[in-house]
């Protein structure tokens, strides 16, 4: 599945500020914690890694900076975009600077052109995806490299992670074969399984993490 771009005519420059300039800004107008700062109360450490177990920990860890630009004029913004975690992965705009460009002017205009909800909704489908991804792999192993998500799925069980990985594989690739159409209608069609059924199977895959949850509006495709 494509990653989903930033709305026209808005485009990335950097996805994560190098990390100094990151910590100058954190110092700034973050949080103003850093790693240094956590505790055994914020984070637990094992030979494999720090995981957070604080509000605190969550925006320590749960953010980073990004640098986008406007095409058609040229404006550039840093953004921090910060996790909800742990109640949700999704993330959200918490700060937003109008660098110094060749002595421009910021106007009210200016940033009401900023498109601050929809950045926010683009790297949040992104950071769901990639868990999603991982998730898929792991079910999957060596098989993810041959699966064909065009052709007809195996019976498979609802408890069954491989079955569901595949269910969302192939529901991707649906929608993006057929743009427009409706994704569970095809895969009905396609593994000749009734509708409730693979409906089902979809519910199951989103609660397991094994497809991205509905898009708000979106219903009448799912």
């Amino acid at each position: 599945m494509r990653y989903p771009e930033l709305p026209e005519p808005w485009e990335e420059v950097q996805d994560h500020l190098p990390i100094d300039d990151q910590n100058a800004l954190e110092a700034v107008v973050g949080c103003k914690l850093n790693y240094d700062d956590m505790t055994d109360d914020d984070v637990s450490r094992d030979g494999e890694g720090t995981y957070p177990r604080s509000r605190r920990s969550y925006y320590v860890m749960g953010h980073r900076w990004i640098r986008i630009r406007n095409t058609e004029t040229g404006d550039e913004y840093v953004i921090r975009l910060q996790s909800k975690m742990p109640d949700s992965k999704e993330l959200y705009v918490s700060a937003v600077i109008a660098p110094f460009q060749n002595g421009s002017e910021i106007t009210g205009s200016t940033m009401r052109r900023l498109p601050v909800a929809a950045i926010a909704a683009v790297y949040s489908a992104r950071e769901i995806q990639g868990t999603i991804n991982i998730n898929r792999t792991f079910a999957m192993g060596e098989q993810i490299k041959t699966f064909d998500p065009l052709k007809p799925l195996e019976p498979g069980r609802l408890a069954d992670d491989m079955f569901l990985a595949k269910v969302g594989l192939q529901y991707d690739a649906l929608s993006e074969a057929k743009p427009g159409e409706n994704t569970a209608k095809a895969m009905s069609e396609l593994d000749e399984t009734p509708l409730s059924s693979v409906q089902a199977w979809l519910a199951a895959a989103r609660k397991r993490g094994f497809l991205a949850p509905v898009p708000r509006g979106g219903r009448g495709r799912h």
